[in-house]
């Protein structure tokens, strides 16, 4: 049922004249006449009796009155709800990280999102790069986070923050107080790698192959979180490269030390990555909001860590 035919029968019976409902509703008589007629020739009943010069509602067309008024009551309350959900922002959204914005980004930009939007309900899980990419593109998650970016038309990556890597070794090794380390100076130093399909072992196989040294990955511990390549390196195990974001503290507590190379690109970006044809809820857009606020933020919270 077309709302507006009712809403201009309404108004002739509230002001009693086509010409008076025609002016009001901005249009013209004829097309206030051509409602009416339409209306009473689909029920077929004669709504208004037009016979005395005036419009004077019928039985059928009192009845007709009380329906239509309930009904574009009933649509205002409608059209109010819905724009009540447009506006508000509530609701799950579920998010996939790789290790690094998993653990040491992501948790601080959600506690912050949470406090502006008390009725959404983020949901966290960590897994490697690669894995996040998968469910990203599987439409498992509505939004993921890495430091590993795979070239596919069905992703859109958005810069989410930058990250710097460092060489890390027991602060007791005897490389670990030189100012500036050349690639030869780390030749025989064992590394500690992190397991196949993350985002950081990409970036150490890179470094490493730019200088030129022979790391055998086949022969080195391989561990599967950043947590646990900290761990052995404070334990003397050997050296490894990981993010700045999460060696920050262990190097100020002095568990861990940081190795100066020359001439290494150290630097990576971490994104948030959406399926481009999937829409988002008014919680992921909201989101998406806060990611974009917090970057200028978290440029300036890694240039104040320690190098």
């Amino acid at each position: 049922m077309n709302t507006k035919s009712l809403r201009t029968f309404v108004e002739v019976a509230n002001t009693g004249s086509f010409s008076a409902a025609a002016r009001n509703l901005g249009l013209t008589q004829p097309a206030v006449s051509f409602q009416i007629r339409a209306l009473e020739k689909d029920f077929g009943n004669t709504l208004i009796d037009r016979s005395t010069g005036h419009s004077t509602l019928t039985e059928a067309g009192r009845s007709f009155l009380e329906y239509a008024a309930g009904i574009l009551e009933m649509e205002e309350k409608l059209r109010e709800e819905m724009e009540g959900r447009r506006s508000e922002v509530a609701g799950p959204i579920t998010i996939a990280a790789s290790n690094i914005p998993g653990e040491y980004i992501m948790p601080y930009i959600l506690a912050g999102y949470r406090e502006r939007y008390p009725l959404t309900d983020p949901r966290l899980d960590i897994a490697d790069s690669e894995k996040v990419l998968e469910r990203v593109r599987a439409g498992e998650v509505d939004l993921g986070c890495v430091g590993l970016r795979e070239e596919d038309s069905r992703l859109r990556y958005e810069p989410l923050c930058e990250d710097r890597l460092v060489f890390i070794a027991p602060p007791d090794h005897p490389l670990a107080g030189r100012r500036s380390l050349k690639a030869q100076d780390l030749e025989g130093v064992p590394f500690i790698w992190r397991e196949e399909g993350s985002g950081t072992r990409s970036h150490m196989v890179r470094i490493i192959n730019d200088l030129g040294l022979d790391a055998a990955v086949e022969d080195a511990m391989c561990l599967g979180s950043t947590m646990a390549v900290i761990q052995a390196v404070a334990a003397g195990e050997g050296a490894s490269i990981i993010s700045l974001w999460a060696a920050d503290a262990y190097i100020k507590q002095g568990r861990i030390a940081v190795l100066k190379v020359r001439a290494t690109d150290l630097r990576r970006e971490f994104h948030y990555v959406l399926l481009r044809r999937r829409p988002l809820s008014t919680a992921g857009d909201a989101l998406l909001k806060v990611l974009e606020e917090k970057r200028p933020e978290l440029e300036r919270r890694l240039e104040s860590m320690t190098v």
